[in-house]
């Protein structure tokens, strides 16, 4: 089905602005401005494995999916809405599966040189609910990270 030129115009006009308050506010980004980027840290390393076959957004998506279920194993979501998170993405045509012939490896190291990271610690946009997040970038553990994303490249084995 197509989407209603008019509705699309209007949130892609509120989405813009509301990023535009949030960057006004941190622009440094120590804080709140972190937010914007959930979905990002996992993404980004997909992204930077398998673009241009990916657009950014698609590899953003399928961040979005992993890194709700990496809040949802941390006790900040309750598993259902990962769920909804994935049926929402996918019902907009966004993958939600990365793409097979992705290693662990390969996704750790990009995810090594993540600019939200502290020193060796990944640090990612955790969600406490659906469009609510931890206002600041949250250190993860190596096996928790590493956990979810065996599980994501089992998805497509």
């Amino acid at each position: 089905t197509a989407l209603d030129p008019q509705l699309l115009k209007e949130v892609l006009h509120s989405a813009v602005a509301h990023k535009a308050r949030i960057v006004a506010i941190d622009e440094k980004e120590t804080g709140l401005r972190a937010t914007l980027n959930y979905g990002h840290t996992i993404g980004h390393a997909i992204e930077g494995l398998v673009s241009p076959q990916l657009l950014h957004g698609e590899c953003v998506s399928i961040g979005c999916v992993w890194e709700a279920e990496l809040a949802a194993r941390l006790g900040h979501i309750p598993k259902e809405a990962v769920g909804r998170i994935k049926t929402c993405l996918a019902s907009y045509h966004l993958p939600v599966k990365c793409p097979s012939g992705l290693s662990l490896e390969n996704l750790m190291g990009k995810m090594a040189v993540d600019k939200k990271n502290e020193g060796k610690t990944i640090r990612c946009t955790i969600i406490t609910s659906i469009g609510t997040s931890i206002d600041h970038p949250v250190p993860v553990e190596r096996e928790d990270m590493e956990a979810v994303l065996k599980d994501m490249l089992a998805e497509v084995a």
